[in-house]
């Protein structure tokens, strides 16, 4: 590993310039096997606990001067503001005020994230201590195993990467080999982000390491395979937080090297139930009153449509726990079973075993359930059967793989189902889409480009900009400026008479006219809401939500319908 250039400063080895020139090229990228995180806790130690720091990253401290990197200029009053705090008074000036490098944005967001591992956790169990209880693992011969194994210190950077994922509210950890060692990403809201490259030669230990704590067959390199085990951690918050980690490997190939490598993926899902209520989904407020009506209903079909990882399984897990009772019966068939809620019965898929969703279903209906949640509408019997049963007193929640509500439609004509019965079984679609919300801590004001108006299709004047925000990027939010996520949701009310009359007539070219026409709670209204209301920007719902599927839902929309 090399040396940081402060150390090679000490030793008479280089000047300043020189080092300066190792750290950072002509286009402002670090060098990060240079970069020294103990330069940033000498910086950080003069100042105030909770100050507000700029976009700066401090690459070296020299003869009494920091030498700072930033992405973006800084003015002459955050030049002083920080020369306040780092530097001695001369007079009305400042003896060696900081210099200030330019950066890439990308190397900021990686030194950031380097410096808060360092940081914060620094024993990662200080802050967050992953530990195996007595239900997490009872047989101690994993342990045993590991260190058999002599895999101690790979067992150690594991649980880092672990600690350091769920400090961060990673969903996911890719651990991925490359040309210069094992890539590490998390994938945070949503996105996939890079993390830190340990030195080469430990991928295949710390999987190994991985494979053995998951019960995989650590030999076996040539084919995928499916683990899973349990952890607890702590946090200054909360104690005994149980956690279920699911891992997958593949087998891959690098460089037409012989030799056996694996990428892993390790999904963590916390045991403690994350679904709140209702008012936490993402509805508007008028789309939330009506899908409130839906939920009170004795029986009927309530779909949620979107892509994977638009949030249909907390919706409707949401939807669950608010219905059930201990006067009703709900039970599930699921693939697979995401978490574990209390007081419902949930089934899970096992096609091998020839337990589908169709056989599910079926055998539900004679468990006597007053609610059911079919995981998903795949073919033609499940359909069937999941519209008799809410045409026969259930409440039945599902969903679909559509781009939007009223999609759910032709869908369902496709599988065969009369449109006569969806129109009579059907009591509302939800199409959903995940967005990051603005992070908290760095939001500011922002005026929008005539583009983001466009998109929304807004005139400036009835734009409301003043409450227009973003975020500006802080250590928080790893500089991204997001910070969680909430979900843009569309509701088509078929519980309204105009709309079950154009199912049954299959006319769905003058149904999208007439919910434009009395400006139903379409992805348009709820894309407005969101951005009105500072809680999310317009290059974010671009991400997620496509220009026409914002368009078609405008009354003054030109495209065709």
């Amino acid at each position: 590993m090399k040396d940081s250039v402060w150390q090679q400063l000490i030793r008479n080895e280089i000047t300043c310039q020189e080092a300066l020139k190792l750290l950072v090229d002509e286009q402002g990228n670090v060098d990060m096997s240079l970069f020294d995180t103990g330069v940033s806790k000498r910086f950080r130690s003069r100042f105030p606990k909770n100050y507000d720091f700029p976009p700066v990253i401090p690459l070296l401290h020299w003869q009494d001067r920091y030498y700072l990197g930033s992405p973006e200029p800084l003015s002459p009053e955050q030049i002083s503001q920080l020369s306040r705090h780092t530097t001695k008074h001369v007079g009305k000036s400042f003896d060696n005020p900081p210099q200030i490098i330019p950066i890439t944005e990308k190397s900021y967001r990686d030194c950031s994230f380097k410096l808060q591992i360092d940081i914060e956790l620094v024993n990662p169990f200080k802050s967050i201590r992953l530990f195996e209880g007595k239900e997490a693992d009872d047989d101690i011969r994993s342990f045993a195993k590991m260190y058999l194994l002599e895999k101690k210190g790979q067992t150690e950077r594991l649980e880092f990467l672990l600690a350091a994922a769920i400090h961060r509210r990673a969903s996911d950890v890719h651990l991925e080999p490359s040309e210069g060692g094992l890539r590490v990403r998390y994938r945070i809201d949503g996105i996939l982000q890079d993390i830190i490259k340990p030195e080469a030669g430990l991928e295949s230990k710390i999987i190994g390491a991985l494979k053995t704590r998951a019960e995989m067959n650590i030999v076996e390199r040539r084919i995928p395979q499916d683990g899973r085990l349990k952890l607890q951690y702590e946090t200054d918050e909360d104690r005994n937080v149980r956690l279920d980690v699911r891992v997958s490997t593949y087998p891959v190939v690098n460089d037409h090297n012989a030799e056996s490598r694996e990428t892993a993926v390790i999904r963590l899902l916390p045991q403690k139930n994350p679904f709140s209520n209702i008012d936490d989904l993402g509805f508007t407020e008028s789309a939330r009153n009506i899908y409130n009506g839906w939920l009170a209903q004795p029986w009927g079909l309530i779909i949620i449509t979107g892509p994977t990882g638009s949030g249909k399984t907390s919706t409707l897990y949401t939807s669950l726990q608010r219905v059930a009772d201990e006067s009703k019966k709900a039970i599930t068939i699921e693939d697979p079973v995401e978490y574990t809620l209390p007081g419902i019965s949930q089934g899970q898929v096992h096609n091998a075993a020839g337990m589908t969703f169709a056989v599910g279903l079926r055998a539900i209906l004679r468990q006597d359930p007053d609610i059911i949640m079919v995981g998903e509408i795949r073919d033609q019997e499940t359909a069937e059967t999941a519209v008799d049963a809410a045409l026969t007193g259930h409440l039945v929640f599902t969903t679909l793989h559509t781009n939007d509500a009223i999609s759910a439609i032709p869908r369902l004509q496709s599988l065969g189902l009369d449109s006569s019965l969806i129109s009579d079984a059907l009591l509302g679609i939800v199409s959903q889409r995940l967005v990051r919300k603005i992070c908290p801590y760095c939001k500011e004001p922002y005026e929008p480009e005539d583009k983001d108006l466009h998109y929304l299709g807004l005139e400036r004047e009835e734009a409301q900009i003043e409450q227009w925000q973003k975020g500006r990027g802080c250590s928080q939010c790893l500089n991204t400026g997001y910070f969680g996520r909430e979900a843009v949701i569309e509701l088509l009310n078929a519980d309204a008479q105009m709309v079950k009359q154009f199912i049954r007539e299959n006319e769905m070219t003058k149904m999208q006219a007439y919910l434009n026409e009395i400006q139903f709670d379409s992805f348009r209204l709820a894309a407005i809401d969101k951005v009105t209301k500072g809680k999310t920007t317009v290059e974010e719902l671009r991400r997620v939500i496509p220009y026409t599927s914002i368009r078609k839902s405008d009354a003054k929309s030109s495209l065709p319908r």
